[in-house]
């Protein structure tokens, strides 16, 4: 099962597509991890199991704003090119262990679902998947 990570409220980056959004997050959940591949042997008293591809989705909850360099115009900028890197990292200081940052490259954001609800802030609940991850933690 693949590991999931949970920031809540600002992380120290969020960047999508080279554009910083950290001050419009409300959240961010990255699942990454690897296709499991079955291994088994003639004999193997179980299944044996191996990792295979990596795998990588998530969603990215974000105050909407608009204009061509803000949050719509640059999520609806993304949509379909399978080719977007986002960078998440959780606090201030330097990158270490207790303080990762995951970078995902080439993944999807297959559509930019807009919601607009009375007197509510509005946000976008983007999903993206597919691509590849690193977890940095070397300063």
């Amino acid at each position: 099962m693949p590991a999931k990570t949970y920031y809540l409220s600002n992380p120290e980056t969020l960047v999508v597509a080279g554009t910083d959004l950290r001050t419009n997050a409300s959240s961010i959940e990255l699942t990454l991890g690897y296709e499991p591949l079955d291994a088994t042997s003639f004999g193997d008293g179980g299944t044996i199991m191996q990792k295979g591809l990596q795998t990588v989705s998530g969603t990215l909850t974000l105050f909407v704003e608009y204009g061509a360099s803000e949050v719509e115009g640059i999520i609806f900028g993304e949509v379909g090119e399978g080719d977007t890197t986002i960078t998440v990292k959780k606090g201030s200081g330097a990158i270490a262990a207790d303080n990762p940052e995951y970078q995902i490259s080439n993944t999807m954001i297959a559509e930019a679902p807009i919601v607009y609800t009375i007197n509510e802030l509005q946000v976008m609940e983007v999903s993206f998947s597919g691509g590849t991850w690193v977890r940095d933690v070397t300063p």
